[in-house]
This record gives C-alpha cells, sequence and structure tokens, in this order.
C-alpha cells in the first residue's frame, strides 16, 4: 500500500539572495545543500520502448551517449514498455514482461495505444491538451537536451532512498530558485538497470544477452505524483514529503535507483529531476 505523509514548511530568511545560473559544481541529489544555489536543472527523457521494436536500442543508445556527455546526475533516463503488444509482448523468445499499468497509462495519456516506437519526451516540455509536439525521435533528443541543462532552474530537489523492513522509504525536500505562481506535484519512481533479456535488433537478429537500462517498475506516488506545494512559493521556502511502498523483491536493489521529480500539474512541464541511490 502506497502511504504518503507530505508536510509544507515555510521560513523567511532575513534576505533572499536571487538564484544563479551559472554553476561550479552539480548539486548531488542525496546530499543536503540548503542553500541550493549549486544545482543545476537536470533532464528526464521518458523513452517508449519495447523489447520487440529493432530501432529502440538506438534510442537507448542514444541516452547512454548522452548521459557520457553530461553526467548521470543531469540525464536521467526511464524506459517505459507500454503498448503496442506487437512491440512489448511476452512469448517464448521475449518472456519478460517489462509494461506496468503506470506506463501504459503515461503512454495512453500522452499519445495513445499505438505510438510509433522509439519515441519520446524531455522534461514534458511544449505539452498541450492536442497535438503532439512534446513528443520528439531521438534524432532531436541531443540538441533538446543542450538547451534543457542550460534552462533556468526554478526549484532544486533534494533526496534519500532507504528499504527498511521490507518497505522502500523515500524522503524529498524542494527548494524553490524563484517565485512559482502555480502549484507544484511530486513524482517518486522506482527504475532498475542492467537486466538481461532477450531484444530485437536493428538488423533483425535477437540479441537474448542485451542488457536493458532505466526499466520503469513502478510509481512510488500515484502516477500523476502527489501535492507537493500550494502557490505561491517563494526562495527560502521548504517543501518536504515523505513516501512509500513495498519493495519487490524480484528486483535487484543494487542495480535500481529512485527518480523524484516535480512538475506543473496543469501543463505537466518537469521543473526539475533528480535520481538517487537505494541504501
Amino acid at each position: 500500500m502506497k502511504q504518503l505523509l507530505l508536510s509544507l514548511s515555510i521560513f523567511t530568511s532575513l534576505f533572499i539572495t536571487p538564484s544563479c545560473d551559472v554553476i561550479d559544481q552539480p548539486f548531488k541529489g542525496n546530499v543536503q545543500d540548503t542553500t541550493s544555489t549549486q544545482q543545476q536543472r537536470n533532464v528526464l527523457i521518458e523513452d517508449w520502448t519495447g523489447h520487440r521494436c529493432k530501432n529502440c536500442p538506438k534510442a537507448s543508445k542514444v541516452i547512454s551517449d548522452l548521459v557520457t556527455a553530461y553526467g548521470q546526475d543531469r540525464i536521467i533516463g526511464l524506459a517505459i514498455h507500454g503498448r503496442p503488444s506487437s512491440f512489448t509482448g511476452v512469448n517464448s523468445d521475449y518472456p519478460i514482461d517489462f509494461t506496468t499499468p503506470e506506463g501504459k497509462a503515461i503512454q495512453n495519456f500522452f499519445w495513445g495505444n499505438s505510438p510509433p516506437l522509439p519515441i519520446g519526451m524531455l522534461n514534458r516540455e511544449n505539452w498541450t491538451a492536442s497535438g503532439t509536439g512534446h513528443l520528439t525521435g531521438r534524432e532531436a533528443w541531443p540538441t533538446l537536451s543542450a538547451e534543457a541543462v542550460d534552462s533556468t532552474l526554478r526549484i532544486a530537489l533534494e533526496a534519500s532512498a532507504a528499504v527498511n523492513n521490507g518497505n522502500l522509504e523515500v524522503s524529498a525536500q524542494g527548494l524553490p530558485q524563484m517565485g512559482l505562481l502555480h502549484d507544484l506535484n511530486i513524482a517518486v519512481l522506482i527504475k532498475e538497470s542492467n537486466i538481461v533479456s532477450p531484444q530485437l535488433m536493428p538488423d533483425d537478429t535477437r540479441d537474448s544477452n542485451y542488457v536493458h537500462m532505466n526499466v520503469l517498475r513502478d510509481y512510488v506516488t500515484d502516477t500523476w505524483g502527489e501535492s507537493f506545494g500550494t502557490s505561491p512559493m517563494l526562495p527560502g521556502d521548504t517543501l518536504s514529503g515523505n513516501y512509500s511502498i513495498a519493495w519487490n523483491t524480484d528486483w535487484v536493489q543494487s542495480n535500481a535507483a529512485v527518480v523524484v521529480y516535480v512538475f506543473n500539474p496543469t501543463n505537466y512541464r518537469i521543473l526539475q529531476v533528480i535520481e538517487v541511490p537505494i541504501n
């Protein structure tokens, strides 16, 4: 059962220093730094994929290259196995079901049942109630990532995660870097990497030892997040929440990580995302 304990504490300092976009060192998600002026804006790449999609390994390679270029703290990949079943379905050659109800719900909302895989979103930018401008092919991801990592940080995040007594427990804090005149939601999810399972390759061969990375396993919060802050929010405010879910022992803890992101619930745009290890 998912549980949520959300608290909001607001304090006002004697003076407020404007946020700085020029950063010397990236802020680490599991390090406490209440000034947070060292954190930069990160990028969540939601990659709709499938183990029977022969071009999907090319998209995974683009994410891997971007992580190498910018660092694993700045580029956070998430492989979402949804639909269609012709790409994600299970049979004797592809025996592991990587799909999740949450992944299918996200896919249905942002695209529909049968998107042209591989396809993805970067920080859910440019979403509108109609149209598909928020969805991009892998060829655009390097340019869009470069733009996103240089964009203004509006809120910094801190988080920690640990498995205790069979439950995954996550603690998160948000630290506004400028005035925010809209509400915020927070979403917390689990992903797992280094899963060896067959994958259809671009040359139509089947790689039985393919290593799947960044696979969405479950959401700790609701798929669409939980309330995290109410407008207005100012620099000096502290947003905090604690979240938990029963740990699935089928997941390899050392290969898993928690992803935390905050977003505008009216347009789903992700303001910041971090990934933290599970202790």
